[in-house]
């Protein structure tokens, strides 16, 4: 804002949780390499756990059901192996598969499955396996330097304040956000996805099933006058992004933002939709 840089198509945004889909799409990818099994419990990869941690499997963290830790618990190894060892020794929340619990711990674990699956940085082989085969040039994440990033905000538009990040990343910071991408590059990779251009049908058909509440990065579900929606949303400290998608429309509708005036969120997802499909969409 200071320096009076244009928001355009090639800006570059933090998406936080909009990260979980392409994690999630990396551990079908491994799937299809015969480098694991999303029904594997995830101690054949991290380690031993206690009871009733042991339970939980690949598939169980993709759909927030692992129960792994209490809510509210912080693990900030800033290694692999320091936030494992946060996993394997906090008291569990619920046996595997009892509820429901959006976390991104979680997803951190399907991060490090990912690495210790595939042999590669977390980082590296999405880019490698997921974003590049869904046509990017360049796709970027949080610990690395991003050329046309949006600065980002925390103050209301009126008085913005640059926000800086004060402190090390830690490795739980991997897998539930981190990417930073261009709303073109995301449309394009999310259609990716859906395509079978980079996962096989049967991938697909996992990725995008109605699980009852989310499940591999997507909120699969019938909006308010019945029509399919897939969906996701994304914030972070300054940034800010959605997704919607209505297969049967053939409608999708991204935005991102780098201030942290979120008043707007649901006002600007309401609207965004109501214009674009000339529907109601209840508040």
């Amino acid at each position: 804002r200071r320096q009076k840089i244009k928001n355009t198509p090639d800006t570059r945004f933090e998406m936080a949780s909009l990260t979980k889909p392409f994690t999630a799409g990396a551990i079908l990818k491994l799937q299809e390499q015969g480098k694991l099994k999303t029904s594997d419990r995830i101690d054949k990869y991290i380690g031993p756990l206690q009871p009733p941690k042991d339970l939980a499997t690949i598939h169980h963290l993709a759909l927030h059901q692992a129960g792994l830790s209490v809510r509210g618990t912080e693990l900030p190894g800033y290694t692999r192996e320091d936030f494992l060892q946060g996993v394997r020794t906090t008291p569990a929340e619920s046996k595997p598969g009892d509820k429901y619990r959006y976390t991104n711990l979680g997803y951190s674990v399907l991060a490090a499955i990912i690495e210790i699956a595939s042999g590669t940085p977390y980082n590296d082989y999405l880019r490698q396996a997921i974003l590049f085969p869904a046509g990017l040039r360049e796709a970027y994440f949080r610990d690395e330097t991003v050329p046309g990033l949006a600065l980002g905000y925390q103050k209301p538009p009126d008085d913005p304040e640059p926000w800086s990040r004060s402190a090390p990343l830690a490795f739980g910071s991997h897998g539930p956000g981190g990417m930073m991408i261009s709303v073109p590059d995301l449309h394009m990779a999310f259609k990716g996805l859906r395509s079978g251009k980079v996962l096989s049908r049967e991938s697909v058909e996992i990725m995008f099933h109605p699980w009852p509440e989310e499940g591999y990065g997507w909120h699969v579900k019938k909006d308010a006058d019945g029509r399919r929606l897939i969906e996701k949303s994304g914030g972070h400290a300054a940034y800010a992004s959605h997704l919607f998608h209505y297969p049967d429309d053939q409608v999708t509708i991204i935005w991102a933002t780098n201030s942290l005036h979120k008043r707007f969120r649901a006002d600007l997802n309401r609207r965004l939709c109501e214009a674009a499909l000339a529907v109601t969409v209840p508040k």
